[in-house]
């Protein structure tokens, strides 16, 4: 009985510490806030708290993001799952990418404050990117491997991947700054109905991916990339 109360305190300890990051991470910025600052705001008078449930600040992080990512991905898992196999319209897979993200935005302040915390983190640029590809789930990534082959053919592959990477940033940053809205206690725009906010964002995101390669671009890029890939 003992252990089972023991271990129900250390949860309990784990969950407010959670709570404080997400809100002071998403107010402040992943590296915004000191970690005695997010212990104090959880009202652990243990100074070593956050460091014996956590490790440290890269591991918060990620213990948020896998808080929250098991809803995102489910989402994600299902829209793919609906094109039943067949071939899917570009479309359909930007819709994959983008509504779960906007959905997410509706489901409260935690969701809120999440999504303003995964833009921060997938945006840091000491992250390779392998790491960012982390943060990804498997039906993000491969979503993402069917849009860069359906890429205009004289598009080269280093630039079809930059300009997946870029247009998909530019949304979340979109839905990250509506989050921010949202939580707003007086707010001093109006602003579009959140559904129609994200349909505004795939139509723009599936623009930006068909778009040709101009005669400027082509031509930097055969002076920028490697010929083999060009």
């Amino acid at each position: 009985m003992s252990e089972r109360r023991t271990s129900a305190r250390g949860a309990e300890t784990r969950e407010r510490i959670l709570d404080a990051a997400e809100r002071l991470m998403a107010e402040r910025g992943i590296s915004g806030v000191s970690l005695n600052e997010i212990n104090t705001a959880a009202g652990q008078r243990n100074t070593a708290a956050l460091h014996y449930h956590f490790g440290g600040r890269e591991e918060l992080v990620r213990a948020i993001l896998r808080r929250h990512g098991a809803w995102l991905r489910a989402r994600h898992d299902e829209l793919y799952a609906a094109l039943d196999g067949r071939e899917p319209s570009t479309r359909e897979l930007v819709e994959v990418i983008v509504l779960p993200v906007a959905e997410y935005v509706a489901e409260g302040p935690s969701a809120r404050a999440a999504i303003r915390i995964w833009v921060s983190a997938i945006n840091r640029p000491e992250l390779a990117v392998e790491e960012i590809q982390g943060l990804v789930d498997a039906t993000l990534t491969r979503a993402a491997r069917v849009l860069i082959e359906r890429m205009p053919e004289t598009m080269p592959r280093p630039l079809a991947v930059a300009r997946l990477v870029t247009a998909a940033q530019a949304a979340l940053h979109v839905l990250a700054d509506r989050a921010v809205l949202e939580d707003a206690p007086e707010p001093r725009r109006g602003d579009l109905p959140l559904p129609l906010v994200a349909a505004n964002l795939v139509d723009m995101t599936v623009a930006a991916l068909t778009a040709p390669v101009s005669e400027t671009t082509r031509a930097a890029a055969v002076g920028a990339l490697d010929p083999a890939s060009a």
